[in-house]
């Protein structure tokens, strides 16, 4: 497989500032430089597994979502580990509603999709 360093870059951009981090705070998290991640996010880095799983880790998102088109994803693993990263840190009446709002949304959709 080859990896497409700038896409996945670009995608650990998008979710380290969806987790209103700095670099300075992610490269801190993830004990590398913040020059490190800024040259990671630009594509001139290449990054070892470990770094990748610590970094999929920290910003709560799925390697397949990292690592974007560069490899072929299920669907289902994508949206699970997606919903799972959204109720993390939710408690657990807010686990619940979000479990009710679940399957009243796919109730009422399940014959219009």
């Amino acid at each position: 497989m080859e990896v497409d360093y700038e896409e996945l870059g670009n995608n650990i951009k998008v979710h380290r500032i969806r987790n209103r981090l700095k670099q300075a705070q992610l490269a801190e998290l993830v004990d590398v430089s913040a020059q490190h991640i800024s040259h990671i996010e630009c594509g001139k880095t290449k990054l070892g597994l470990p770094l990748l799983l610590r970094l999929s880790e920290v910003l709560s998102v799925n390697l397949y979502t990292l690592l974007g088109s560069n490899v072929a994803s299920p669907p289902d693993a994508v949206a699970v580990a997606e919903l799972a990263g959204i109720v993390k840190g939710a408690t657990h009446a807010q686990q619940q509603l979000c479990l009710e709002l679940c399957r009243t949304a796919m109730e009422q959709t399940k014959d219009k999709l």
